[in-house]
């Protein structure tokens, strides 16, 4: 590899490393795009307040249930993404279609009262993939739930802008994850992303919810078929059914 090689594959790499951290929802910067609700407002930092006996975990809880660096076989590393004040943040227009928007808005945790997002870099993987956890209120997780598959129902294509320009995304595969029963209620959804630049970008999306928790899983790849290891959506939604009884 030369000189130039080397300086294009690192180029790459950060560019890649920058939309996985920004893109949560189903096209794959559109968390911006979701934009900030007053929700986004009360909540912070994602932090949220300290769990009462019978409440909503703290983001300590939650970080806890996360992964550690070396628990994950073949990554590099699985940084948690630290929460940080939404004030002040560029937002987006509604994408759209409104039955998309509100997939993106639960795919961002919307409602959650604390929310901790991990970044999975896989040896190899230029793309590699990320989690969300999420702890609600009452009966939000269920809601949020709800609100999804209600949304999947007929999202199918959606536009919208985010920090590197327009993109369109295509919405397919919804169903039950490939993997045995897990949670309480699960589903699976792949996204096809083509950006302005010209990338046709492939994300696989895990939703998992466990009584007041929800879990998130995405898997990027471009130009090929995503899919995020259905074993370790398993081992975290176990972690976080014991931090539940705990």
């Amino acid at each position: 590899m030369d000189v130039m090689d080397a300086v294009r594959e690192r180029m790459l790499k950060d560019k890649a490393r920058r939309l996985l951290l920004v893109g949560t929802a189903a096209g794959v910067v559109v968390l911006a795009g979701a934009g900030c609700s007053g929700q986004d407002a009360a909540r912070d930092d994602g932090r949220g307040s300290a769990p009462t006996a019978s409440g909503p975990l703290a983001y300590d809880d939650l970080e806890r249930l996360a992964f550690e660096n070396g628990e994950v076989p073949g990554t590099h590393d699985s940084p948690l993404v630290k929460p940080r004040p939404r004030q002040g943040e560029r937002t987006f227009p509604p994408v759209s279609d409104a039955a998309c928007q509100n997939v993106l808005d639960v795919l961002d945790a919307e409602g959650a009262s604390a929310v901790v997002r991990q970044v999975f870099n896989w040896k190899g993987d230029l793309w590699g993939g990320a989690s969300t956890l999420a702890s609600y209120p009452g009966a939000g997780a269920e809601q949020a739930f709800d609100r999804l598959e209600n949304g999947l129902r007929t999202c199918r294509y959606y536009s919208g802008e985010s920090y590197d320009g327009p993109y369109t995304t295509d919405v397919t595969g919804v169903g039950a994850p490939e993997t045995g029963h897990v949670g309480d209620e699960a589903l699976t959804f792949r996204t096809t992303t083509l950006t302005e630049e010209g990338l046709d970008l492939h994300q696989d999306y895990v939703f998992v919810r466990t009584g007041a928790l929800t879990a998130l899983f995405r898997k990027t790849e471009a130009g090929r078929e995503a899919t995020f290891p259905r074993d370790l959506v398993e081992r975290q939604v176990e972690r976080l059914e014991e931090g539940r009884a705990s």
